[in-house]
């Protein structure tokens, strides 16, 4: 009877799998949809069109000035850390930070100028 039981629950996991696989391939095409209509109105629509383009942009732009401002602030969080080590500790604790970031750092600046 334990097989019959473990049986129906496998063939059971089986059938949800699918019905899963179904919603999301008519979610996807929905989806699909969706994209195309609005693509048509924006096409049709130039004002708006480039109103959401520049939208994107300053969208970006913004990304990226709180990407620096986190990276500035990253910066002196480490350095107030850093002096607030005693001394005899600092200078290792720079060359372990240099030596874990270093090479990356290294092909970031490399890979972005």
């Amino acid at each position: 009877m334990a097989k019959d039981d473990n049986f129906i629950l496998e063939d059971s996991k089986k059938l949800m799998l699918s019905d899963e696989i179904i919603i999301q391939a008519i979610q996807e095409i929905y989806k699909d949809e969706i994209r195309e209509s609005i693509k048509e109105k924006l096409k049709a629509n130039p004002r708006l069109e480039g109103e959401l383009k520049e939208a994107i942009k300053e969208y970006m732009r913004g990304k990226l000035l709180e990407a620096g401002a986190q990276g500035r602030m990253l910066k002196v969080v480490a350095e107030l850390g850093l002096i607030s080590l005693p001394e005899s500790f600092r200078d290792e604790m720079v060359k372990s930070i240099l030596k874990a970031i270093g090479p990356e750092l290294d092909t970031l600046l490399k890979n972005t100028l």
